[in-house]
């Protein structure tokens, strides 16, 4: 039988509830149908049996009414959808087995007819198991058998004639077409929920996909990605590139396994993602024990310089703990170089294979060379970044700077 809510309310989308919601649907408006249409019915009455129209009428509103209080017990949970179209079907098939009796045997095809009428358009509707369309069936069989007991005059063919054969083809109709649709109800709402779920795990697939390209790319690129199959390379007259490395990285990672040297180098730079992203940077790309990121793109704005200068001062406190910790065990540690140029740069996605966003410029190889210059544990800048952020951090100047295949170059100090 089908589930009550309670018993598919901690189950997620089950075809017991699909079908519970389905039936109470159903079954709701066909009674309200019998509530209403049952009593009008009573017109015929008044031309078949007037003498016994009031008797028959008061055994339709009785129906009617009994109807309504199952409408009423349903509302509150209290009865099933089976039982509540149950309900006027079995006082109906009764009504019906009475007003049998009353009838001329001229009148019973009429009523049989009816009665078809009644049953057919139940099969059209109702969705329960079989078992409640014999409970049906059965009384409409027995006011059958009692109206021939009562014309007992009528031999076996003359009540096949007068719809005895008739009321049968139509029972056994009636059990056939509501098992069958219930059946076929059930495969339906199994498939529909087969078709959502196959659906909500590729829209979850896509998601991933999504999730991992944007974790790849930033937005901005990945949808343009997404729609025209690539996406444009960008000239942006003013960016800040951040470098970082670590110094002695080689020397210090020969002692240690491999798993170890990841677990450190992930350690440090999932910390620097943290950063990036708290400043308004974007991560560019990690090279051995080098890491790249920077402001300014792929959404331009004018305060990526200082923008860059807050990543790195945090990015060096960082290092800073890190070193403190690592002593604290009497493990070895990372020392952090760190470089900050600002100007053009082109930012683009080159390839059609493991898609990478990246940029260059004269900007990036000169951020590059203001890292490898730089002093440890501080945040080193170019003379171009340093116009930028003169006014907002106190910066020393540390002179002309030799830089490998720059020359001398104007660099700084950032203080705080």
């Amino acid at each position: 039988m089908t589930s009550s809510p309670t018993e598919t309310a901690s189950v997620t989308r089950s075809w017991q509830a699909d079908l519970y919601n389905s039936t109470s649907r159903y079954h709701t408006y066909c009674a309200w149908i019998a509530v209403i249409f049952d009593p009008l019915f009573g017109l015929v009455d008044y031309l078949n049996i007037p003498h016994a129209f009031w008797q028959v009428m008061i055994l339709r509103l009785i129906a009617a009414g009994a109807t309504l209080m199952a409408i009423f017990a349903h509302t509150r949970k209290a009865i099933s959808p089976e039982v509540l179209i149950f309900v006027p079907f079995i006082l109906i098939s009764l009504q019906n087995a009475y007003t049998y009796s009353l009838l001329k045997v001229e009148d019973f095809t009429g009523h049989t007819l009816n009665y078809m009428a009644l049953l057919i358009g139940a099969g059209m509707f109702i969705l329960w198991r079989w078992y409640y369309s014999l409970a049906v069936i059965v009384p409409s069989v027995i006011a059958t058998a009692y109206f021939f007991q009562m014309n007992h005059h009528l031999d076996f063919k003359e009540a096949l004639v007068n719809g005895g054969l008739l009321l049968i083809a139509v029972g056994f109709f009636m059990f056939i077409l509501i098992e069958t649709r219930y059946r076929l109800t059930i495969s339906m709402i199994k498939s529909k929920i087969a078709l959502l779920e196959a659906n909500e795990q590729i829209a979850s697939e896509k998601s991933k996909s999504d999730a991992l390209l944007r974790n790849i790319l930033p937005d901005e690129v990945a949808d343009e990605l997404k729609i025209n199959g690539k996406a444009k390379a960008r000239n942006y007259k003013k960016a800040s590139v951040l470098f970082t490395d670590f110094q002695g990285f080689t020397a210090r990672t020969a002692t240690m396994t491999p798993e170890e040297v990841i677990n450190e180098l992930n350690k440090c730079f999932s910390e620097f993602d943290k950063i990036v992203e708290r400043y308004n940077l974007e991560k560019i790309k990690t090279i051995g024990d080098a890491y790249m990121c920077a402001g300014g793109l792929p959404i331009e704005n004018d305060t990526n310089a200082i923008d860059a200068v807050r990543a790195g001062l945090a990015m060096q406190t960082y290092m800073n703990t890190y070193k403190e910790e690592c002593i604290a065990k009497g493990e070895a540690y990372f020392q952090c170089r760190l470089g900050i140029n600002t100007g053009e740069v082109v930012a683009g996605v080159v390839g059609t294979k493991k898609f990478a966003y990246d940029i260059w410029g004269d900007t990036v190889n000169t951020a590059s060379r203001a890292e490898s210059s730089g002093v440890v544990g501080k945040v080193n800048i170019t003379e171009s970044t340093y116009e930028l952020v003169k006014d907002v951090f106190r910066c020393e100047y540390r002179g002309e700077i030799e830089a490998k295949g720059k020359g001398k170059l104007k660099m700084y100090v950032v203080l705080g």
